[in-house]
């Protein structure tokens, strides 16, 4: 037969693009350092025992080197591509073999370091293994130490297609198992993904129904009839019975226009619990050639937490308007007890009423309305008379156990504990040079109420109680009394006011910390 003798001379390499594409298609099978695969060693086998030679290869041309997957009659795994005898037989015309009668006699091999030392190549013939898109990967050659002046014969030519052509067919499965036991793997890390997300992925067609209608495939995908079809988190959900109704109307309607199906509703969960799903997908009627034909494919997942979550923010949002309302309904029960006589005095004293509910508010703020530390309310009322505040000493005392006041009645105390700050200041200890007021508070262990005491000393003697209750007398009986539900005791002995005030457990706390107790 004719041997395929390229141009003398060193072969040229095949342009940039086409080499780069030729190593992508051969990098595609990983099989560059992989251990050696009976398969593969048995078309070595082969071509040495029906060629007779005392070196057979399969081997594979990289960039830089040529590496041998299976080799017989040969210990090194691997050359430089410039020594390859197989870099010149990819490149042979396709559908020839490459032969090689005598390399020491060609001037392309004769100084090739594979010809000149082991293993004294001087008869080569080599047919290129390809992959489906027509790339060269390698070859199946077989070598000898003597030349063969009369090379290969065309049945010996076939038989060297066909190894390559085997090896070739091997490299594909290994591809193809490999793909797949990826794509098995993909597919489960999916699945697993689907699980813990709780989503589930769903089709249905008329040709995978066995005969069902698609109004009977609804109705199965929608828990309707028959055994469940769909799993959240590997259990069988069904919906429950207040939903079936609505869902049944909702299979009907897309049974007969088809159309994108949204749909959340309660399912069955273990025991007595339920779990809120949401099912996704669309509905398509009629094949091709309006042959009577439908496919249902979507997405069913668990939307219990989004539930849940919208349900605490409308709750939330319920509560912050609960909230507004009772600051607004504070707020104007502070402007009606304030005289309006006089403008200026009536403009600092809404004033004042105000900023004491904004202090609380921000109490309140801090903790998210869980609640307002009872002594920093009192602080801050009284905040420029307490220690390092005043050069001549103190002239306020704030002591208690940690209480925390439910948000609910922080803004009543603030208002009254404002006003007694403000007589304080008008007429009582807090007018006089070393006045002091002092506030304490107990929790008793099993005490049902909170009990503040207000008690002040050095002011302006106090020859009697007043004659008539005032204007900040009113706001402390607004606030205490008629919000709070407690009960208020004002005395006047000569050293000055005291005030004594309490409030129920279930009224005033949020709760109380394990050492008030």
């Amino acid at each position: 037969m004719t041997r395929a003798t390229p141009p003398s001379g060193q072969a040229a390499q095949a342009p940039g693009t086409a080499e780069s594409d030729r190593l992508a298609a051969l990098h595609r099978y990983r099989i560059l350092d992989t251990p050696d695969e009976e398969p593969f060693d048995r078309v070595a086998l082969l071509a040495r025992d029906l060629f007779r030679t005392p070196i057979a290869l399969v081997s594979f041309i990289d960039g830089s080197r040529q590496w041998f997957k299976a080799r017989v009659g040969l210990a090194t795994r691997q050359t430089p591509r410039a020594w390859a005898f197989c870099e010149h037989a990819i490149q042979a015309p396709p559908g020839e073999p490459f032969v090689v009668t005598d390399a020491r006699a060609d001037p392309r091999f004769a100084d090739n370091p594979l010809v000149t030392g082991e293993p004294f190549v001087r008869f080569y013939a080599a047919f290129p293994m390809r992959s489906p898109d027509g790339f060269a990967l390698g070859t199946v050659c077989v070598i000898s130490d003597q030349p063969r002046p009369e090379g290969i014969n065309e049945a010996e030519g076939r038989w060297l297609s066909t190894l390559a052509g085997l090896a070739s067919d091997e490299l594909e499965l290994r591809l193809h198992a490999r793909q797949a036991s990826e794509a098995a793997a993909a597919e489960a890390r999916l699945r697993r993904a689907q699980e813990a997300a709780g989503v589930t992925a769903f089709e249905a067609t008329a040709e995978a129904s066995g005969g069902e209608t698609l109004a009977m495939a609804l109705r199965g995908l929608l828990g309707l009839a028959g055994p469940p079809r769909l799993e959240l988190r590997e259990v069988p959900v069904v919906p429950v019975p207040e939903e079936r109704e609505r869902l049944s109307l909702v299979a009907d309607r897309l049974a007969a226009e088809g159309g994108t199906l949204v749909e959340e509703f309660r399912l069955a969960g273990p025991g007595e619990s339920t779990v809120w799903a949401q099912l996704r997908g669309e509905v398509q009627l009629g094949g091709p050639n309006a042959t009577p034909a439908w496919r249902v494919a979507g997405l069913l997942r668990d939307v219990s937490e989004r539930r849940a979550a919208d349900e605490r923010q409308a709750l939330m949002t319920l509560e912050l308007d609960h909230r507004a309302k009772n600051a607004l309904a504070v707020v104007l029960a502070a402007l009606r007890l304030t005289p309006s006589s006089d403008p200026r005095l009536y403009a600092a004293a809404v004033e004042g009423r105000v900023a004491a509910l904004a202090r609380a508010h921000t109490l309140l703020t801090a903790t998210r309305w869980a609640g307002a530390d009872l002594a920093e309310l009192v602080r801050g009322e009284l905040r420029p008379f307490l220690a390092g505040a005043d050069s001549d000493g103190p002239r306020a005392r704030v002591e208690g156990p940690p209480v925390m006041l439910a948000a609910h009645a922080a803004q009543p105390l603030s208002m009254a504990l404002h006003e007694l700050a403000t007589n304080a200041l008008k007429h009582g200890a807090l007018s006089a040079p070393r006045g002091l007021v002092e506030v304490d508070w107990q929790l008793p262990a099993r005490s049902p109420v909170l009990r503040l005491r207000w008690s002040e000393t050095g002011g302006p003697p106090v020859r009697a109680a007043p004659s008539r209750m005032g204007f900040g007398s009113r706001v402390l009986r607004g606030t205490v009394l008629d919000q709070l539900g407690g009960s208020l005791s004002l005395t006047w002995p000569p050293s000055g006011l005291v005030c004594t005030l309490e409030v129920s457990r279930a009224r005033a706390l949020d709760h109380y910390w394990p050492d008030c107790a």
